[in-house]
């Protein structure tokens, strides 16, 4: 694999891409509280990419906090989507020596279009996987607008698209459906890592007192985890040894339903989190 950042694909520049802004899909869906549902599918649909797997052993304290590691990671993820370039751009460089070589001696960087993409996948995949449980459906218009923002989004880190790249949402399923297929596995990560094993977990914060987090962090890395599992198609349930009853099913479909409507009468200073909501007030909405 290269070893360096290729220029930024003509194709994303921001003229062929929708804006984002308060009238848009992504920031209406994204920055709201129920994306934490979508969380553990993230994370779990990068750790099962080799080379993410890979670097998190060699360039990380991974295990040291996983939690605390989603919680770090999550918000400039969020305030790419909401503030833009220079977000990106520092997401970019702090990866730029994340790079090293596989057990086999093939090597991996993290600023390889094909990687780098995938790991913006797994994100602009979470209000995909919510729509029509936790939060409301999206007609076929509005998923074909959903992932032309994803684009305009991925354009803000300023790294090329890969050449499979999709260009359109049909596209976008069809390179999903692939990925599962034939890029994703169970990786030392995903069989090391204690929130997949619903084990204890250190608080994700230093404000949390252990004492408040241990009796809990098991139930709710069980939640999250269940989540996730429905979350996930079938085919990539079967790949990571994972199970789905009928019973499942139902208790998915009364916590999705019960969130969403309770969502839907919530005012959007209570929906989103401070990120999104301070940007709308930005923007005068």
């Amino acid at each position: 694999m290269a070893e360096r950042a290729h220029e930024p694909n003509l194709s994303t520049a921001k003229l062929d891409l929708p804006d984002l802004g308060p009238q848009s899909i992504l920031w209406q869906r994204f920055g709201d509280w129920r994306s934490l549902f979508a969380a553990v599918y993230a994370g779990v649909l990068q750790v099962t990419q080799r080379d993410i797997s890979t670097s998190l052993i060699q360039e990380s304290t991974f295990f040291d906090n996983e939690v605390a590691r989603l919680v770090r990671s999550a918000f400039p993820i969020i305030r790419t989507v909401y503030e833009g370039e220079e977000v990106g751009a520092m997401i970019r460089d702090f990866h730029r020596d994340v790079k090293g070589k596989h057990d086999d001696g093939t090597r991996y960087h993290s600023l390889n279009p094909e990687v780098f993409y995938w790991a913006h996948v797994t994100f602009a995949l979470m209000p995909f996987a919510l729509a029509g449980n936790f939060s409301p459906r999206l007609s076929k218009r509005e998923k074909e607008q959903l992932f032309q923002e994803s684009r305009t989004w991925y354009s803000f880190y300023g790294v090329a698209e890969p050449k499979n790249a999709p260009q359109n949402y049909p596209e976008f399923e069809k390179y999903f459906a692939d990925y599962v297929e034939n890029h994703l596995h169970q990786s030392q990560v995903f069989k090391r890592s204690r929130i997949v094993r619903t084990l204890d977990t250190d608080p994700p914060l230093s404000q949390i007192p252990m004492w408040l987090w241990r009796p809990i962090s098991p139930y709710i890395a069980k939640l999250l985890l269940w989540v996730t599992i429905g979350l996930f198609p079938p085919a990539l349930r079967k790949k990571l040894g994972w199970e789905w009853s009928k019973a499942d099913k139902v208790k998915f479909f009364l916590l999705s339903r019960s969130v969403r409507g309770i969502f839907a009468v919530l005012p959007r200073r209570v929906r989103m989190v401070g990120i999104a909501e301070r940007a709308f007030r930005r923007e005068g909405a």
